[in-house]
């Protein structure tokens, strides 16, 4: 079974933008944070005792990470490119008597595209045409990516947290 949760993540790696701008030192120091491999760690928001989708969509990452299951992962390269690895698409999970059976997804959906990085605004490009610029906060091996960026009707107030490989 497939949860429209699972979008967040998914929206939030395929779009890749490229810009030319590149303004001294200190945007070539934001860039260069950013540059590795990152791998979604967590969704966060404010539970909901009546939202049993977002519930259930944070208790399925929570397991699966616990499990060391990487659901999307994103590398970031030097010269402007990234690459996606995604299988969010592919969650199947069963409810049975000792609770939800779920395992981590053999099958995944990958792209590339480039990108870019000025203050905390994160463009990004799917190499399709699609641009996106969403709000970012780098704090280290964390980045978070804002909700209301990747759906602001349904994600307002989420955050989708990634760490550094």
């Amino acid at each position: 079974m497939k949860k429209n949760w699972i979008l967040i993540a998914i929206a939030t790696m395929t779009f890749f933008a490229c810009s030319t701008d590149n303004e001294g030192n200190n945007d070539e120091l934001e860039t260069s944070a950013l540059v590795g491999t990152w791998n979604m760690t967590d969704v966060r928001f404010s539970e909901d005792p009546n939202d049993l989708t977002l519930n259930l969509a944070d208790e399925l990452v929570d397991q699966l990470v616990q499990e060391n299951c990487v659901l999307v992962s994103f590398t970031f390269n030097a010269d402007g490119t990234v690459s996606s690895t995604d299988r969010l698409n592919f969650i199947e999970f069963n409810a049975g008597p000792m609770g939800l059976d779920v395992s981590c997804p053999t099958e995944s959906e990958s792209e590339t595209g480039t990108w870019t990085l000025e203050g905390n605004q994160l463009t990004v490009n799917n190499g399709s045409g699609t641009t996106e610029t969403l709000t970012t906060v780098l704090e280290g091996n964390t980045l978070i990516i804002a909700g209301e960026d990747i759906d602001a009707n349904n994600y307002a107030g989420a955050e989708v947290v990634f760490t550094r490989e």
